[in-house]
């Protein structure tokens, strides 16, 4: 059971810095899963560091400096936020509440920042991470029955 909110925990803090916005805010992955599968599906980035995330969402998204200056604070408060959850003696349904609201907090504060391609282009990147996410809970549910 520790694994598993372990592991759920980390999901949940990867997933906030790539899916951070609208009805997919409940998909999430972890820093170690970037480091075993890469960054959406990309090449192996390390942990997503509030700089892994821009620089990530700056090649995937085009980001202008101007995006990127105005992204990197959001970036930076939000892993602050989600770092004081995993830290806090929550319950994990707790914690994943709390999680659910930063991510959507930060996810409207991105959103903001993206012009109309970019944020459609964000959207896909976001429901392909919601699809793996699904895929690798679905896994490790059947690995633990």
């Amino acid at each position: 059971m520790s694994r598993n909110l372990s592991i759920t925990l980390l999901l949940l803090a990867f997933a906030t810095a790539l899916m951070l916005a609208g009805p997919t805010s409940h998909a999430w992955q972890s820093a170690t899963a970037t480091q075993e599968h890469g960054a959406m599906g990309g090449s192996t980035m390390g942990p997503m560091t509030p700089e892994n995330h821009l620089k990530m969402l700056t090649e995937k998204l085009n980001l202008t400096e101007d995006q990127q200056a105005k992204l990197k604070p959001i970036l930076e408060d939000q892993s602050k936020q989600m770092k004081a959850i995993h830290d806090d003696a929550l319950a994990p349904a707790d914690k994943q509440a709390k999680m659910k609201e930063v991510h959507e907090s930060s996810a409207e504060k991105i959103n903001a920042v993206l012009t109309p391609d970019q944020q459609a282009e964000w959207k896909q990147m976001r429901q392909e991470m919601m699809e793996k996410h699904k895929e690798m809970k679905g896994q490790g549910q059947m690995d633990h029955q």
